[in-house]
């Protein structure tokens, strides 16, 4: 017994040493141009164009694309090329290459046809449809709010509770398959009172109250405890629910704060963006929410127990999505 120990012990020292390199370059392949483009109702064309990098590749840089031709066509008539220009971002700090239209607004039902071209890359071409806009009636924001004062010092702290729900009733056209999209933001105030300015960040409600996002829950999920519905980055769905219908969406959400009283309150903004959207763009933000923000079953391929998921795209020739979408904006200031 001793004897295997001593063993066990000497092969635990040798084998922490060995390592194996292993050279990945014979599985390099050729890079892609990727396409990303929302064509939306009444906004001017504008399309991002860069490429695939290898995934051993480290501190990646320039996956923009620049001195592409880039041709528009609409209902199978070349309308232009377009004008390569350069847009600043400052989280994370790059330089992003658009190719924007100079005068085509996307309008619903139009057939728009995206190519690209580049010295060192494959052709791509990409079709979608503007989808007619939403019909939707009746938005509401409802809002219970109960404030409870507390004594520090030499001041007095009010803490803040509210219960937020929105409401709205989409009227869903019968006899065939539509696709939606809804995204919330919230508006934080800063500035002095009589010059407020707003930062707005992406935030996450309680989709999971609402049975047409609840579905899209798997029975794994509601087992293991993912009773959450992802949407960070907006949220997908169809009318296989409401088909033909006119359905009542409410959709809560609290939040919790505390502020002085010698200082200024300045209440939240909300902003809803609910977009009608092609088919093509619903089944690209669908694997995107599978991929970034999964259940039970995308946390197992996460680490090689279930099948990848393999991100949707149009895009003949390359990757990336071309869609099109119709928005209906509304904006709520909280009490």
């Amino acid at each position: 017994m001793r004897y295997n120990l001593c063993v066990l012990v000497l092969l635990s020292f040798v084998l922490s040493g060995c390592e194996k390199e292993i050279n990945l370059e014979h599985m390099r392949p050729n890079p892609k141009l990727v396409l990303n483009c929302l064509a939306v109702q009444g906004d001017t064309l504008s399309v991002e164009l860069s490429r695939t990098w290898f995934y051993a590749d480290n501190k990646v840089q320039d996956i923009f694309v620049s001195d592409a031709d880039v041709k528009l066509y609409v209902n199978d008539v070349f309308r232009e090329s377009l004008a390569e220009t350069t847009v600043k971002y400052e989280n994370p700090d790059f330089d992003a290459v658009l190719y924007k239209s100079s005068f085509y607004m996307p309008a619903a039902g139009d057939r728009i046809r995206l190519t690209a071209s580049r010295k060192g890359f494959k052709n791509i071409e990409a079709v979608t449809e503007v989808p007619r806009p939403c019909a939707v009636s009746d938005f509401e924001f409802e809002q219970e709010s109960v404030r409870d004062t507390s004594e520090w010092w030499d001041d007095y702290y009010i803490h803040l509770s509210q219960k937020n729900t929105l409401c709205f009733t989409l009227h869903d056209e019968p006899g065939e398959e539509n696709y939606y999209l809804i995204y919330f933001r919230r508006g934080d105030a800063w500035g002095e009172k009589d010059s407020l300015r707003y930062s707005w960040f992406s935030f996450r409600p309680d989709y999971g109250s609402e049975p047409v996002f609840a579905v899209q829950n798997s029975a794994l999920d509601q087992i293991f405890g993912y009773d959450g519905v992802g949407g960070y980055n907006g949220l997908a769905f169809s009318d296989e629910l409401f088909d033909g219908k006119s359905y009542r969406f409410k959709i809560p959400w609290e939040i919790s704060l505390s502020y002085t009283l010698s200082t200024d309150y300045n209440p939240y903004k909300y902003r809803c963006y609910l977009y009608s959207i092609s088919r093509s763009y619903y089944n690209y933000m669908k694997t995107m929410n599978d991929l970034y923000e999964s259940g039970f079953v995308g946390d197992l391929a996460e680490i090689g127990f279930a099948e990848p998921v393999r991100i949707y795209s149009n895009v003949e020739g390359g990757t990336g999505i071309l869609g099109g979408g119709c928005l209906e904006f509304r904006e709520f200031t909280s009490d």
